[in-house]
């Protein structure tokens, strides 16, 4: 198999490099993450430094999810072009549709009002002017990362006003969606990254408070809440499943069943 390089190696893609290389494919990680590095080593995950992985992927599938932050996509996106990787793909965000609402898919415009769906667009562009497929992500969650965790803290807070529709995807799901575009996905082209089904933040909360038997958490002005948690927007699937991917956990209860009947 082509050996698969994952620059930016965190919650996502060390799930991913775990798969790929139980089924014993040649997986390269770059992280800064100091324990994350001796993790993946441990399980026979080759770490690399970001130069070392650059100037060695010609030919190799490339996972970049390295945020527009770190500053660094010009100069990789300069030096994958060179280096002449087989398939690439960037892990973008729906965040690019900024106040966007109601039905998004990839079509709908990007928010250039907005600086961090801005700088999260130019990034997309570098790597799509390489044939690098882009994924839209919607908000992840999954085992150690969700609202679980604020509810079992007592830091939750649900919006006075209900809030609007949220789209969320499991994060195994998106692990599935990485492996369809990286074996199937067009070069250049854009896939939007969510479940079936958007649910409000009220809705997921009071389901998972009677699930665990414990009271709703207090309410606040919905824009109190993180932006992340105050949008409106359905994210569809239909360009990525046209691809046959299909989610295993397709709405929320679905996935936080999941981690609950785990133990998580």
């Amino acid at each position: 198999m082509v050996p698969l390089y994952l620059l930016g190696c965190g919650y996502t893609l060390t799930r991913l490099a775990r798969e790929e290389a139980r089924q014993g494919r040649s997986v390269l990680a770059v992280t800064r993450d100091e324990q994350r590095r001796e993790e993946l080593s441990r399980e026979g995950i080759q770490v690399l430094s970001l130069a070392e992985a650059l100037t060695s992927s010609k030919g190799a599938h490339v996972v970049v999810s390295i945020p527009p932050e770190a500053n660094l996509d010009t100069p990789l996106s300069e030096t994958l072009a060179r280096a002449g990787p087989a398939r690439l793909v960037y892990l973008s965000s729906t965040g690019v549709y900024g106040g966007a609402r109601g039905h998004v898919d990839e079509d709908t415009p990007v928010d250039s009002t907005s600086p961090r769906a801005r700088f999260r667009f130019e990034a997309e562009a570098k790597y799509r002017a390489l044939g690098g497929i882009i994924l839209r992500i919607a908000g992840i969650y999954g085992p150690g990362r969700s609202v679980l965790e604020r509810i079992f803290a007592g830091t939750h807070r649900i919006p006075q006003e209900g809030g609007g529709l949220i789209s969320r995807v499991y994060v195994d799901d998106l692990v599935e969606a990485i492996r369809v575009v990286l074996a199937r996905g067009e070069p250049g082209a854009t896939y939007c990254v969510a479940d079936d089904r958007p649910a409000t933040q009220t809705e997921t909360t009071e389901w998972l408070c009677a699930r665990l038997g414990l009271p709703l958490p207090p309410s606040v002005p919905l824009a109190s809440l993180h932006e992340s948690l105050r949008g409106d927007r359905a994210i569809s699937n239909a360009r990525l499943k046209a691809l046959g991917w299909r989610p295993r956990y397709p709405d929320f209860v679905a996935g936080f069943s999941a981690i609950l009947d785990a133990g998580s």
